[in-house]
């Protein structure tokens, strides 16, 4: 709402927004590899331009390229779990990008507001690896202490091009600390903290009631992006009521909530009285996940004849309960439903069909051809707080019972810590990320992933893993994650389940809200397309 980009990830791509500028490979040669970012002539809503200082500010900020040789921030991080960085020191502690993969201070020309990233090497993200996020004109301002914008950027450029590392630590002490909310009530936030470059700028935060924050947005009048909102003013509310639906009419115009059985009726009703109602999914998908390392299912054919066993569409339906219109099945690990990528990977990959359910003596002989003996016991975890977790593992143990599998309950309050930091089951539950970047893939999938369940150690997906990392084409990158997936497939370690849906409701004076499937603010990011219904 508050932030223009060159592009945004959205489901297994990007979004470009030209209004903004251009993002094009200047040097495809790998060890050259060259990406520049061209700024059209967007604005800050103070007025002032974004031009080339903010993009080297972003540059510096997200690839941390000036930061002392040897400084690691894990060792300088406090029990609190924020980095405490030293005064002479310059580290940005921004979003983890591809910019990490940028040595060399980028080319800029100030006048054409343009800028030449070098990369160490092709690298998939390069869209969206730049993130313009704060105003380099108000962080040279508060480092410098200068009052005039524009020898405030020069001020900024001139730091980083000169690796001056006084002028860069005061330069990243702003950027990490210069925009902290606070803990007040809200009245004292400096305006230079709330400006914008998207559609909207922020006017006021209400921190005045505890865990019940109120941000105001109203129009930003500098901006030259897309569209103009057709709403002045948009308030962002926590609500306290136990039930968000029983607000919209009331309290709030717009509510985004997880449909859950209490809800359904309720929802229902609204739409019957022509309440507006979009459904998409949150970026994540319900999994059945099994354990390599452990048990029985140390065989990849005990894993082939269990996941066989699954009666799947049974355990969605069931799990789902009045919402399985919204609980869509589906078959990819690595692709959101829906998508090129997605079809691709059905035909390719091989979940579709590899792991059909087999029932009565075919799937009594399956198991018994796999070594496995009747009632032999798997520990199934799954989060005991779920609704849908707790439901699906009902429907597997009563699924697979026919087949001679005896799945117990292994149910936990915190399931997903368990499952990371123990190996004492076989079967999880789980509700997994669908990966946006290489390393998200790597960090479940890949052999010594962050948060990787099986226990699985496979060189020839790690290989692939790195090779995606380094392919900046779209369609050959698709076409690695394809092989990534059919690797998964062939290992025997997962069965995809379901998407996890969301649902908004507006109320009749709004019209055109729709939910955007992913992670990335499903409920606000259109909302520059919301529009004042018709009477």
């Amino acid at each position: 709402m508050t932030r223009s980009q060159f592009a945004e990830p959205v489901e297994d791509g990007f979004e470009l927004d030209e209004s903004f500028g251009e993002v094009a490979i200047a040097d495809p040669e790998p060890d050259s590899f060259t990406v520049r970012y061209d700024l059209t002539e967007p604005q800050w809503s103070d007025g002032i331009p974004v031009d080339a200082a903010d993009l080297l500010l972003a540059w510096a900020a997200g690839s941390n390229a000036l930061a002392p040789e040897g400084f690691d921030p894990e060792d300088n991080r406090g029990d609190d779990g924020t980095v405490q960085v030293p005064a002479n020191v310059a580290w940005f502690d921004s979003m983890p990008s591809d910019l990490a993969r940028s040595e060399e201070i980028p080319q800029i020309d100030e006048f054409a507001r343009w800028m030449d990233v070098r990369f160490t090497e092709p690298v998939t993200g390069w869209r969206t690896a730049l993130n313009v996020a704060v105003p380099a004109h108000v962080v040279g301002e508060r480092a410098f202490d200068v009052s005039d914008p524009m020898e405030a950027k020069q001020a900024v450029i001139t730091a980083i091009q000169e690796r001056d590392t006084t002028a860069l630590a005061a330069i990243s002490r702003v950027w990490n600390d210069g925009f902290d909310l606070g803990d007040g009530d809200g009245s004292g936030i400096p305006e230079d903290a709330l400006l914008s470059s998207g559609p909207y700028r922020v006017t006021e935060v209400d921190q005045s009631v505890a865990d019940a924050q109120r941000v105001r947005l109203e129009v930003n009048r500098e901006y030259t992006g897309r569209e103009m909102p057709e709403f002045e003013r948009v308030e962002l509310v926590r609500t306290s009521s136990s039930s968000p639906v029983t607000d919209v009419g009331n309290s709030v115009n717009v509510v985004q909530v997880q449909p859950t059985s209490g809800n359904r009726e309720p929802v229902r009703e609204l739409e019957r009285r022509d309440y507006g109602f979009s459904a998409s999914h949150d970026g994540t998908v319900w999994a059945l996940v099994l354990r390599s390392d452990n048990g029985e299912f140390t065989s990849k054919r005990a894993r082939e004849a269990f996941l066989r066993a699954v009666p799947r569409e049974d355990v969605v339906a069931q799990a789902a309960g009045p919402w399985a219109t919204e609980y869509g099945s589906t078959d990819s690990l690595l692709f959101p439903r829906g998508t090129d990528g997605y079809d691709i990977s059905r035909q390719d990959a091989g979940f579709d069909g590899a792991f059909d359910g087999s029932v009565g003596d075919e799937a009594i002989e399956e198991r018994r051809a796999a070594g496995v003996p009747d009632g032999a016991l798997i520990c199934a975890l799954y989060d005991t707080g779920d609704e849908f977790a707790s439901a699906a593992f009902e429907a597997l143990k009563a699924g697979v019972r026919e087949a001679g599998w005896d799945v117990i309950d292994c149910g936990q309050d915190d399931a997903q810590s368990v499952a990371e930091d123990s190996d004492h089951w076989h079967a999880y539950i789980a509700r997994i990320p669908v990966p946006t970047t290489p390393d998200d893939v790597f960090e479940y999938w890949g052999t010594d992933g962050a948060s990787a369940l099986t226990g699985t150690k496979s060189d020839e997906r790690d290989r692939l893993i790195e090779q995606l990392r380094h392919t900046p084409d779209e369609y050959e990158a698709r076409d690695l994650r394809v092989q990534i997936e059919a690797s998964i497939v062939d290992d025997a370690i997962a069965l995809p389940l379901s998407v996890n849906p969301i649902v908004a409701l507006s109320d009749r004076t709004v019209e055109g809200v729709e939910l955007r499937a992913g992670p990335a603010a499903p409920l606000t990011s259109r909302v520059f397309e919301w529009g004042l219904a018709e009477e």
